[in-house]
C-alpha cells in the first residue's frame, strides 16, 4: 500500500512537495512539482493506491464556485464555511474557510482541479490537513510552520513515525515535512487508523484517530 502524500501550493510558481511512502511507512522517494501536469505524470508513474492531498477538494454544500458575484450560497443558512471546517475549529485547531471570501480562493480550485482529474483516472484521492495531523499526533505545542524551530522540530517527531527520513535529511524543508505527513496520514487511513470530519455531500477531511 503506497501513498503519496502532496503538500499543494496556490500557484504553480512555487514549488508544491511530494513523497511517498511504502506499506511499511518508509519512505521513497521525496520531491516537488510545479505543473499540475508534473503531478499526473508522477502518479502515472508511480501509480500509488491512494494520494493524500493538503488542500481543500470541495466546495461547500449549495456552492458552484467562489465568485461573489454568483447568487449560489450555502445550502444551510448562517454557515461559514464546510462542516469540516467548523468542526475543526470546534476542536481548536485553526484553518481557512471555504467561502466567497476566502484568501486561499486560488489554492482550492487548484486542489479541486487535481483532484477531479486523479480521481477520473481512478485513483483514490483524500483531502488531509498538515496541520491538524501534527496537533492530532503531537499536541498543540507544534512550533508555527513558519517558524525557524518548525523544521528541526518535525524531522525529530516524524523519525519515529516514517522510517528513510534521515536519508533526506538534507531535502527537508517545511513544505517537504508536510508532504510527508500528509503521506503518513494516508496510510494511517489505509490501515483504519484515521477518523473523518464533515459531510460526504461537501467533502470529509481525514485525520490521525481521535482520542475518545
Amino acid at each position: 500500500m503506497s501513498v503519496l502524500g502532496v503538500d499543494l501550493r496556490a500557484s504553480n510558481k512555487k514549488p508544491s512537495a511530494a513523497a511517498i511512502l511504502d506499506s511499511d511507512s518508509r519512505l521513497t522517494w521525496l520531491g516537488s512539482f510545479h505543473e499540475d501536469i508534473e503531478l499526473a505524470k508522477m502518479v502515472k508513474q508511480e501509480r500509488p493506491d491512494l494520494v493524500a492531498i493538503g488542500a481543500p477538494l470541495n466546495l461547500p454544500s449549495g456552492f458552484c464556485c467562489l465568485d461573489p458575484s454568483c447568487d449560489c450560497r450555502f445550502s444551510v443558512p448562517e454557515r461559514k464555511g464546510r462542516l469540516l471546517e467548523l468542526e475543526l475549529a470546534k476542536m481548536g485547531i485553526s484553518c481557512f474557510y471555504t467561502n466567497k471570501g476566502s484568501i486561499i480562493r486560488d489554492l482550492i480550485y487548484r486542489g479541486m482541479r487535481l483532484s477531479h482529474g486523479l480521481m477520473s483516472a481512478g485513483y483514490n484521492v483524500i483531502e488531509v490537513y498538515p496541520h491538524a495531523t501534527k496537533t492530532v499526533l503531537f499536541g498543540d505545542k507544534v512550533p508555527p510552520k513558519n517558524s525557524s524551530a518548525s523544521v528541526s522540530y518535525m524531522i525529530g517527531h516524524l523519525a519515529p513515525l516514517v522510517s528513510g527520513t534521515e536519508h533526506y535529511a538534507d531535502d527537508l524543508d517545511r513544505n517537504a515535512c508536510d508532504a510527508i505527513i500528509n503521506a503518513y496520514t494516508g496510510q494511517l487511513h489505509s490501515t483504519s487508523n484515521t477518523d473523518v470530519l464533515g459531510d460526504p455531500d461537501e467533502g470529509i477531511l481525514v485525520l490521525p484517530k481521535l482520542p475518545n
